[in-house]
């Protein structure tokens, strides 16, 4: 089965992975995600949307997903859209070779 690619448009990654970077997708089988991943998901406003995010924080089975971009207006996140529930992460994005 061919890797799951997916690619980042936007800034709210920025600087640490600029719109066009290519990831592969790697779903949470029975590992968890850790403080610090780097995390795919739908947007919980806007279905239709996948959205790449960083993992910073989790209590409680809820995650709290921010951009790396330093402006607080260039990243819809968590401080937008408050925290998830674990189980509506698709999966870990790795770096791709492509």
């Amino acid at each position: 089965m061919k890797p799951v690619r997916v690619r980042i448009s936007g800034d709210s990654m920025w600087p640490t992975f600029p719109s066009g970077t290519v990831f592969s997708l790697h779903p949470f089988d029975s590992e968890q995600p850790v403080v610090g991943d780097v995390v795919l998901t739908v947007h919980p406003f806007h279905p239709e949307v996948q959205i790449v995010k960083r993992v910073q924080s989790i209590e409680m089975d809820m995650v709290f997903l921010v951009g790396d971009n330093p402006d607080p207006t260039a990243s819809d996140d968590s401080h937008n859209f408050g925290r998830i529930h674990r189980n509506q992460l698709l999966g870990m994005c790795i770096l791709s070779d492509e």
